[in-house]
């Protein structure tokens, strides 16, 4: 398998490979969610609220990774104060998400008004995200939590 996927198997856990999804899904679907308010289009609502569902939905497997993660950390660690803050502003769009996913689900029938609503709640959302996002690339950019040393084992050379 490291012949094939070398990346994956050297990768300290699987935190950094499932964040994306929900934050693609979440920014795609608060995108369609204002165009099908803007156009008054019920089909691309509903392709909204799928990619809200499929964001929420990944959210909750990022978060499990990076609880596991972070339990590899340990408090001395550089940056762990900030992974606090991370985690803190992640599980606030977690629960922000599954919110205003739950809420359309169930109201299946809900009018413009509730429509507007739930949107500005999913640009809230996609705020509260970035913010955590942010965080969590501070984290490994500053203080390279969760890769490498970034040392080379190779001899260096030139092209």
């Amino acid at each position: 398998m490291e012949a094939i996927l070398p990346g994956l198997t050297s990768a300290p856990n699987i935190h950094p490979m499932v964040v994306h999804f929900p934050i693609a899904f979440w920014v795609a679907g608060t995108a369609a969610w204002g165009w099908a308010l803007l156009r008054a289009n019920e089909d691309v609502w509903r392709f909204g609220l799928w990619l809200q569902t499929l964001g929420a939905i990944g959210a909750a497997a990022a978060t499990v990774a990076g609880f596991l993660a972070s339990e590899s950390l340990g408090h001395g660690s550089p940056g762990h104060d900030l992974v606090h803050t991370h985690r803190d502003f992640m599980l606030g769009a977690t629960a922000l998400s599954i919110g205003l996913t739950g809420v359309r689900w169930w109201m299946r029938a809900g009018g413009r008004a509730w429509k507007t609503g739930l949107s500005v709640a999913a640009v809230a959302l996609v705020g509260v995200m970035s913010l955590g996002a942010d965080r969590g690339a501070y984290l490994v950019y500053q203080h390279g939590v969760g890769v490498a040393d970034g040392s080379s084992h190779q001899a260096p050379h030139s092209h």
